[in-house]
């Protein structure tokens, strides 16, 4: 037989502040009458503890009485609880307008911050879910400008990342130049090189940018610091459009790190031909070896002066001041 102060899946107390046990002991009173305490905790498997907790709960809301005994006897429940449950439903009556309200009001905000295809967002968390969002919906590329600081996303790979590179989109990503000085960034480029990201470099960067599917884009609004407090989301239109070429102009005259996976090497980029003198070859891969500045220039039977000469001339050949970048330069236009 069915404990008779076990409530329904559908019938529950809690809406008037009675608690699972509170509500057990109420049943059992309604149903059996007045009790004792100790008779109610045998009754119920509860121990006299909490039995006592309970009826100073039941007692606090107006659903039990003491008797003269001593024992403990339900109120009527059309009495106690028919002007507590009409209070609560007044009270969710009153949430449901106030959420009616809100909702408007939250509504006609955003609608004030879109203008042409542009709505902004702010805050980290809200920025964080909108960029993920848009790389998970992405179907056929993303771009990407990548400057420092990162405060919600970088070089480094991320499961967001790990998913959109399992899908086979083409990625093209142009960093800073900044970049190569954030801790582990070699590392994070070599592991999103070999994922078969696309990467290319320029000196400076005006702002962080995503564009996905040439139908949406997210551009940095404020500073970029670590707050990172505010981008602007674009939609299909004149200023997409904008985006979209910026991006592609960077990209064909940046410098490509390394060939990405199953890419092609772009025609425009420089050929060994750079290197009139095939000593600069050996310099080259004597370096990028590990060997040191005397080692090389021991080895090739020149000065250290005239070696040090050699190396800043080939670093103003491929246009940088970084031995590091000397052999991205060095490997991606055929010098080697």
């Amino acid at each position: 037989m069915a404990d008779p102060s076990r409530p329904s899946p559908l019938s529950s107390l809690i809406g008037v502040d009675v608690d699972a046990t509170a509500e057990r002991v109420y049943r059992a009173l309604v149903s059996g009458g007045p009790a004792l305490g100790p008779d109610l905790a045998g009754l119920l498997g509860i121990s006299v503890e909490d039995i006592e907790t309970a009826i100073d709960a039941l007692r606090q809301v107006g659903l039990v009485d003491m008797t003269d005994g001593g024992g403990i006897s339900a109120v009527s429940p059309s009495l106690a609880l028919e002007g507590m449950v009409a209070q609560r439903e007044q009270q969710v009556r009153a949430a449901r307008t106030a959420l009616d309200e809100l909702a408007e009001e939250y509504r006609r905000a955003r609608k004030a911050q879109l203008s042409n295809g542009i709505e902004i967002v702010r805050g980290r968390s809200e920025i964080g879910s909108w960029l993920s969002g848009l790389l998970l919906s992405a179907k056929e590329q993303m771009r990407m400008f990548a400057k420092p600081p990162f405060a919600i996303f970088g070089i480094s790979e991320t499961d967001t990342e790990r998913e959109v590179a399992g899908r086979g989109l083409r990625e093209r990503i142009i960093i800073e130049r900044t970049v190569l000085d954030e801790p582990a960034a070699e590392k994070d480029l070599f592991a999103s090189l070999d994922r078969g990201q696309e990467i290319r470099m320029v000196q400076s960067l005006p702002a962080k940018l995503l564009i996905v599917d040439d139908s949406i884009a997210i551009v940095q609004l404020d500073e970029g610091g670590h707050a990172h407090s505010e981008v602007a989301v674009v939609r299909a239109g004149g200023l997409l459009d904008c985006l979209v070429f910026s991006f592609e102009s960077l990209w064909r005259s940046a410098m490509q790190l390394r060939e990405a996976l199953g890419r092609g090497v772009d025609p425009n980029l420089a050929s060994p031909k750079d290197l009139a003198d095939p000593a600069d070859r050996e310099v080259l891969m004597l370096l990028l070896a590990g060997y040191t500045d005397a080692a090389v220039a021991a080895r090739l039977g020149i000065s250290l002066r005239t070696m040090q000469r050699r190396v800043r001339r080939l670093m103003d050949l491929a246009g940088t001041d970084s031995r590091v970048l000397l052999g991205w330069h060095a490997r991606d236009r055929g010098w080697l």
